[in-house]
């Protein structure tokens, strides 16, 4: 739909910038190396988000559909994220309501666990690593 550069690109070309240039310039102002840290890393973020984000919206809404019924996914992505939206709002009333016991409540388990698995790999995937590897010590 779109040209290149994509969006991806842009942020990725954006992010080398203040790595390769930026940083360099601004170590000697602690303030400003740390902001220029933080910018680097929220472009992380965002190119991760915009990698992850389609897989991870199919994979909620498959959950959610075991969970709450089953709904048609709309062909638009931005209506599919609004409705996950309020599809997660429902899920909460349910659960406010005590309605997951016995069986629903593993599946429910299951589905937040993925569904925090999926959050951390776009916010701080390093973290994940570090379980692993903790359980691969542990076992």
């Amino acid at each position: 739909m779109y040209d290149r550069p994509t969006a991806a690109e842009l942020i990725d070309a954006v992010r080398g910038h203040l790595e390769n240039h930026v940083v360099p310039a601004v170590k000697g102002d602690g303030k400003l190396y740390f902001q220029t840290l933080v910018a680097i890393n929220v472009l992380r973020v965002v190119e991760r988000e915009l990698k992850l984000a389609p897989d991870h919206a199919q994979s909620e809404w498959a959950r959610l559909d075991h969970l709450e019924g089953a709904m048609d996914v709309p062909n638009n992505a931005r209506l599919i994220f609004s409705i996950l939206h309020e599809r997660n709002t429902q899920l909460c009333d349910n659960i406010r309501a005590g309605r997951y016991d016995g069986e629903r409540k593993i599946a429910l388990f299951e589905h937040l666990m993925a569904t925090t698995i999926e959050q951390l790999q776009v916010a701080n995937p390093k973290y994940l690593q570090t379980l692993a590897q903790e359980d691969g010590v542990s076992s």
